[in-house]
């Protein structure tokens, strides 16, 4: 991995807007201002959408197509994992961007869901990927190929890459751009307003508003244009976080920098310090009392508002580290050929 001659691609979804399709352009952006030659491949299914201009600010090119010859590099987002083995001749990659959100994983998790109310739907888009998860079949080029690096954007999906395919991963995570979130906005904040994204555990921040006081004034933030989000992110006073964190989601990094309270449940990355560094008591365990300590926690959170908002200082100094952080990541994989780190080798 120390030879710089070959050339890295990088599959990607074109036109899609979400943290996952934003960290391969951080990737491809980092490589080249540490001098390797390196480009972003649209899905041939994506090829005719339009590039998202939001991400025009990454120095991240395309190729038409990807070169399978030696000595080049193809990293495949967790998405595409199943086209790798089209590859030959070039090293693969898989970057696990997310866990839970990966066709690999997916049955698993929507498997073990309720059988009854709207989960069953999900229940049954599992079915093509159930027998995969019953037999623990996996492809065998992810459990034996030691050829196929595996990159891993959280500490949880670390964990979850190391036990299943019994490998060791390296670390590559991804970024906050954080000059919007740090502008100070001139209207005041309500420290009564909780937002939430309804797609994070929208089903059960639902049954938590019907807890709590009136006092307390919901927002969700759906529909919105990116400026609006930055202004209701940087007008509330609690960002709730209650989704299954499939890897280190960025709107609770937004929040925090925009010195909003963020509080998240410990499921998925949410569980981990490591890649959600807020105090114990400002994380939500899962299970029958979820509901009733969210909505308990909420108005002594918001009553000592500057007091919690304080303890989250080293959560918001770590977010602003993280792009010194993420070109450390990269240049050990993809300079020095240094694999297997984790979030602890960079502390």
């Amino acid at each position: 991995m120390t030879d710089h001659s070959g050339t890295i691609f990088v599959l990607y979804h074109k036109g899609l807007r979400t943290g996952g399709p934003e960290a391969l352009h951080q990737l491809v952006d980092m490589l080249r201002e540490l001098g390797r030659d390196a480009y972003l491949v649209p899905h041939p299914h994506t090829v005719h959408n339009d590039r998202v201009e939001q991400y025009n600010i990454y120095n991240a090119p395309e190729a038409p197509a990807i070169i399978d010859a030696p000595g080049n590099v193809v990293v495949y987002p967790e998405t595409y994992v199943y086209e790798m083995s089209g590859v030959k001749l070039a090293r693969r990659m898989c970057w696990w961007l997310s866990i839970d959100n990966s066709l690999t994983f997916m049955a698993e998790r929507m498997w073990h869901r309720s059988d009854a109310g709207p989960f069953e739907k999900a229940k049954e888009a599992a079915v093509p990927f159930a027998r995969m998860w019953k037999n623990k079949v996996a492809p065998a080029f992810l459990r034996n190929d030691r050829d196929v690096a595996h990159l891993v954007q959280s500490s949880y999906a670390w964990a979850f890459v190391a036990t299943r395919f019994d490998v060791v991963p390296s670390l590559i995570s991804d970024y906050t751009p954080n000059s919007e979130f740090q502008a100070h906005p001139e209207t005041s904040r309500n420290r009564n307003l909780v937002t939430y994204n309804p797609a994070k555990g929208g089903h059960i921040i639902e049954a938590v508003k019907k807890l709590c006081p009136p006092s307390i004034e919901w927002q969700p933030i759906v529909g919105m244009t990116r400026a609006e989000v930055v202004g209701t992110l940087q007008g509330c006073g609690v960002y709730l976080d209650l989704g299954h964190h499939p890897g280190k989601d960025r709107m609770p990094r937004e929040a925090a920098l925009s010195g909003a309270l963020s509080i998240v449940a410990r499921r998925g990355s949410g569980a981990f310090y490591a890649d959600v560094p807020v105090p114990w008591e400002h994380k939500i365990t899962p299970g029958k009392d979820e509901v009733s300590t969210a909505a308990a926690m909420l108005p002594q959170l918001i009553g000592n508002f500057d007091a919690e908002v304080a303890k989250q200082d080293g959560y918001r100094a770590a977010i602003l580290n993280e792009k010194s952080r993420f070109r450390s990541e990269v240049e050990d994989v993809f300079v020095k050929g240094q694999l297997g780190k984790d979030a602890y080798d960079y502390v």
